[in-house]
């Protein structure tokens, strides 16, 4: 095998392509609630018992009004990286926006 393989395999990273935040929030979120740009949620990254999540359905972005949890990202991205704990790649992989090229 090439050592070098990895510098001469290109990918496609296309963040247009990530999922539309409403319509992903929608799915990974119980009781989405709010109209407009942002809505709210119970947390998945403690023991939430009043939603505490808020997130922004225009732009993807999230955070926790708990200070103790203190969860936060600017798109689904993010998000979908700290709720399953996986890095970038495997996240934009799992969202469809990484395609190896050739």
């Amino acid at each position: 095998m090439n050592p070098n393989a990895h510098k001469t395999k290109k990918t496609l990273f296309d963040r247009a392509r990530l999922p539309d935040p409403l319509a992903y929030y929608a799915a990974e979120l119980e009781s989405l609630r709010g109209l407009g740009r942002s809505a709210t949620a119970r947390c998945p990254f403690h023991d939430d018992q009043h939603p505490s999540l808020s997130v922004n359905l225009d732009t993807g972005a999230f955070r926790c009004r708990v200070p103790v949890c203190g969860a936060h990202g600017r798109d689904v991205l993010a998000f979908h990286m700290a709720r399953y704990g996986i890095g970038f790649v495997a996240a934009a992989k799992a969202l469809g926006v990484w395609s190896p090229t050739r």
